[in-house]
C-alpha cells in the first residue's frame, strides 16, 4: 500500500475515531439527562468562562439563534447566567453558576471514561505522539502556523 493510499484512509480513520468516541460519551451523558448541546456549551464555559455569546456560537460551531435557545434554557435551570458586557452594553458574557459544578463534575469522570476505553492499549508515549501529530494536523487545518 502506498502512503498516498495510507494518507487517504487516515482521513476516515480520524472521522470515524472521533465520531465513536463521542458516540460513547454521548450514551454515558444521556444516562445523565445532558445532552450533547448541554455538555458542550457548560464544558467550553468551564474552560473559557466569560465568552461573549456569539463567540461562544462559533467555538461550538452552531448559529447564534439555536446558541440563545440553549442559553435560555440552561439560565432557567440556574447553570449559567448572562452578564452584560461592561465595554459594549449590546452583548451579552456567559458565566457558569455554582449550581453547574455537579454536572461539570460528572462531564469529568463521563470523560475520563470515555478517554479510558478510548486509549485502551496504548502507551503513554503512543498517547503523547498521537497527541502531538493531532495537534499539528489541526494547525495545519486552521492555519495557526501559515
Amino acid at each position: 500500500m502506498t502512503n498516498q493510499d495510507t494518507a487517504a484512509r487516515l482521513s476516515f480513520e480520524l472521522h470515524g475515531a472521533a465520531r465513536l468516541w463521542r458516540r460513547n460519551f454521548d450514551r454515558r451523558a444521556r444516562e445523565h439527562d445532558l445532552s450533547r448541546a448541554r455538555w458542550q456549551v457548560l464544558w467550553l464555559l468551564s474552560r473559557n468562562e466569560g465568552q461573549k455569546q456569539a463567540e461562544l456560537a462559533e467555538h461550538l460551531d452552531v448559529a447564534p439563534i439555536s446558541l440563545g435557545r440553549q442559553l435560555d434554557n440552561l439560565e432557567n435551570e440556574g447553570l449559567v447566567e448572562r452578564r452584560r458586557d461592561a465595554g459594549d452594553r449590546r452583548c451579552f458574557r456567559i458565566y457558569l453558576t455554582e449550581t453547574a459544578q455537579p454536572a461539570l463534575k460528572l462531564l469529568k469522570g463521563l470523560s475520563e471514561q470515555a478517554r479510558s476505553e478510548a486509549l485502551a492499549g496504548l502507551s503513554a508515549a503512543e498517547i503523547e505522539q498521537l497527541h502531538n501529530l493531532l495537534s499539528r494536523i489541526r494547525a495545519n487545518l486552521s492555519g495557526e502556523d501559515n
